[in-house]
């Protein structure tokens, strides 16, 4: 019975991949081509992005000095990077993996007490122990014990929570609602359209995909810029919090 279950497990996952015999000269020369177009279009995208936008969002590459996260950096490229190419979407997503990291980062330095040493074998038991106590938890609970720790007031913990349902929980669940709450039509509709069934078919999946594909076009730079400020400040309540002792 396991042995039948495991023959049915993902059924067609390969079939796509098996249009062609791995000895067929046709498909050899065929994929020949499409590498070659394939190659030729990264090139003209990765060109474009360099000529017309890394003037444009080379500050964010440098502007930013992670004294506390250097462990970031790599993060922070990625989204710029994807800027660069026109992957918004894919620039978003990672800027909130970047939030998401940098908060728990500041909670497992205050739960330590100190900053660390690398000398100091206790010190580094402390960070794996806080490692592990904070790698799970949710967003939102994390936003929570900011608040209480004071590293975030009432006001910013109100505020991130909100702005994590839009960015966060709407990208990497890909809520259009989120997403698109309290904004305006971001396409403009054709006029002359007297379809009766026409409001409804913007409720459609693929129309509510070009809407967010526009926000994030819209928005992905001013995400990025927001969520660096928002490191700096973890980063000084770090400071300000062990400049005390």
């Amino acid at each position: 019975m396991d042995k039948a279950k495991k023959i049915e497990k993902w059924k067609y996952k390969n079939g796509a991949l098996n249009s062609f015999k791995s000895d067929d000269k046709e498909f050899e020369k065929l994929s020949e081509i499409i590498d070659t177009a394939n190659k030729n279009d990264l090139k003209e995208i990765f060109n474009n992005g360099l000529e017309a936008r890394y003037d444009q969002y080379k500050k964010y590459l440098y502007g930013h000095n992670l004294f506390l996260f250097r462990d970031l950096e790599q993060h922070i490229k990625d989204s710029v990077h994807c800027l660069i190419i026109n992957a918004y979407i894919p620039s978003i997503t990672n800027t909130n993996l970047l939030l998401e990291r940098a908060l728990k980062l500041v909670l497992i330095q205050f739960e330590v007490g100190t900053v660390a040493d690398y000398g100091d074998e206790e010190i580094i038991k402390k960070y794996i122990q806080a490692d592990k106590m904070y790698a799970g938890r949710s967003m939102d609970k994390n936003i929570q014990k900011c608040k209480k720790y004071k590293i975030l007031s009432e006001e910013e913990a109100s505020e991130l929570t909100k702005y994590k349902l839009k960015f966060r929980d709407g990208f990497s669940h890909f809520t259009p609602a989120n997403i698109l709450g309290g904004e305006e039509k971001l396409i403009s509709i054709p006029l002359g359209q007297h379809a009766p069934d026409f409001e409804r078919k913007l409720k459609m999946p693929s129309y509510q995909s070009m809407q967010v594909i526009h926000f994030a076009t819209m928005n992905a730079e001013n995400h990025l810029a927001y969520v660096l400020d928002i490191l700096n400040h973890l980063q000084y309540k770090v400071l300000e919090q062990f400049s005390k002792k």
